[in-house]
């Protein structure tokens, strides 16, 4: 070869050379392709998952919209459990089982947007955590397990919405209701591996194992129920035990007045020992607007801003309380008079019963929270959901449930004598225990918003014997409305006619 051919040969293959090692290297400020999708520090990672405890669930469980009431409450409202004084909106329609019409739909569509919100911030969290080598592997465990427990909360939440549904926003096929928990199971499940079992304020205002165990529970018993009958019970009873064996969490005591009574003290403080976690909202509305009748409006001694009363209990749901029941007494979870200052005159305000566990305050001195709270997952529940699964998952009375029930139910009517109440449930065949339980749950969660769940997932519908007060459980199918339609037979909404991004 000629020298000179050898001498330009050489020289292009250095310059080659020299290029691609500047195109190799990283400028100062660029991200590299491979690195581009990493959070920079653990600082931008925990605040992607902070969003989390702002999207989806848990910003619907908190909204309270001053015109159209309780998104949350749209499964009461059509269980007609629940009234509300809204004459605009979806509430009128749910109320007639109307659920294919446009207000319906557009609440369908706020559903599902704000669920597939949630559960595609998490998708993105998770992915670009693998991808970030500056967050050390605990941290890393620790926020994978809090995205993953925010996205199966929001797939649950699409499940029990509308049933099957697509896997993405954008697809145009839906998966089977078993995939789409199968999905849910599986993030929980390493939701639990990953998180702290530790307290709400132990664990410093951060979901733990134990929300992502009581959740879990949730989803086995909803897929042992309708439609699916998928036998989860035993599952179910596993993944409680642990909460129970903790000693983290117990019912709240009576104090010596009913002002003190365990349910005063749950109102007024949203982050007890009692709750397994508490929701936060960043701002807006609180439910407390909603715990006085339109009218209040003109009180001037109302000290919180008064929307309309969106959470009326009807007449059904009211006859499921015993007399003595403290829950049932007013101003305890809800209220029915007030006084009113007019003047030099005190006049006592009578209304339909209202929402009082919304309010912070005492007696006539009351007020909206300052900040926007809502514990989530009392320990009660945790009990009442064990005592059904572990009779389900034996098909026996099992002496650890009765115990469990009635934890609960003696905390409410203190009156009553332990041993002959439990005498009396052991006593009692699989079914009829069942439906003592089914009964609890609706007395004692009625604020929790899930009665229409519990419907649809047993089939059965609380039904008060004429002339007695006894509470029996008569399948849905030959439920009525009071106009004489039929009630909808799995309570749920149907899709978005055009789910959009």
């Amino acid at each position: 070869m000629h020298i000179s051919t050898f001498f330009k040969n050489s020289c292009l293959v250095i310059f080659c050379s020299l290029l691609w090692a500047c195109e190799k290297e990283q400028l100062p400020g660029e991200i590299h392709p491979q690195t581009q999708n990493a959070y920079q520090n653990i600082e931008e990672a925990q605040a992607a998952v902070e969003a989390l405890y702002h999207l989806g669930y848990p910003s619907i469980a908190l909204e309270a919209d001053a015109n159209k009431g309780l998104p949350l409450a749209w499964s009461v409202y059509l269980s007609r459990l629940i009234e509300s004084e809204a004459s605009e909106g979806y509430y009128p329609d749910l109320h007639q089982g109307k659920v294919s019409s446009p207000k319906v739909q557009e609440l369908s569509k706020k559903l599902y947007t704000s669920y597939f919100d949630a559960i595609e911030q998490a998708d993105t969290i998770i992915a670009r955590i693998n991808d970030s080598p500056s967050v050390n592997v605990q941290e890393r465990e620790r926020l994978q397990g809090e995205a993953k427990f925010f996205r199966a909360l929001n797939r649950f939440s699409l499940l029990r919405t509308f049933g099957a549904h697509p896997t993405t926003r954008t697809s145009s096929t839906s998966g089977t209701e078993v995939a789409l928990y199968s999905l849910v199971i599986k993030d929980l499940q390493d939701a639990i591996a990953r998180l702290p079992h530790k307290t709400f304020i132990e664990n410093k205002s951060r979901v733990s194992a134990f929300i992502a165990r009581a959740l879990l529970a949730e989803v086995y018993i909803q897929m042992s129920g309708l439609p699916l009958r998928e036998n989860k019970w035993a599952e179910a009873t596993a993944i409680l035990r642990p909460i129970l064996a903790s000693g983290k969490y117990q019912l709240l005591g009576h104090g010596p007045s009913e002002d003190l009574s365990a349910y005063n003290k749950l109102r007024q403080n949203p982050m007890a020992q009692e709750y397994l976690h508490t929701w936060q909202a960043k701002d807006g509305s609180s439910r407390s607007i909603f715990s006085f009748p339109s009218k209040a409006k003109g009180w001037s001694n109302v000290k919180t801003t008064v929307a309309f009363n969106a959470y009326e209990p009807s007449k059904l749901l009211q006859s499921l309380y015993a007399e003595e029941d403290i829950r049932a007494k007013d101003r305890q979870f809800f209220h029915s008079f007030f006084k009113v200052q007019e003047g030099n005159k005190t006049i006592f305000e009578v209304f339909n019963p209202a929402p009082y566990f919304w309010l912070a305050g005492e007696g006539n001195s009351l007020s909206a929270p300052r900040v926007n709270q809502l514990g989530v997952y009392r320990y009660a529940e945790v009990l009442l959901m064990f005592a059904e699964a572990l009779c389900q998952s034996e098909a026996t009375v099992r002496e650890e449930a009765v115990d469990a029930l009635l934890d609960v139910k003696l905390r409410a009517m203190p009156h009553l004598n332990r041993e002959e109440e439990k005498a009396e449930l052991m006593a009692l065949g699989i079914d009829a225990f069942l439906q003592k339980v089914w009964l609890e749950r609706f007395r004692e969660l009625v604020l929790e918003m899930k009665m229409g769940y519990d419907i649809a997932r047993t089939g059965f519908y609380p039904s008060k014997v004429q002339g007695s007060t006894e509470i029996i459980f008569i399948p849905l199918t030959e439920v009525h409305s009071p106009s004489g339609g039929a009630l909808p037979r799995n309570l749920r909404l149907p899709l978005p006619l055009s789910p959009t991004p």
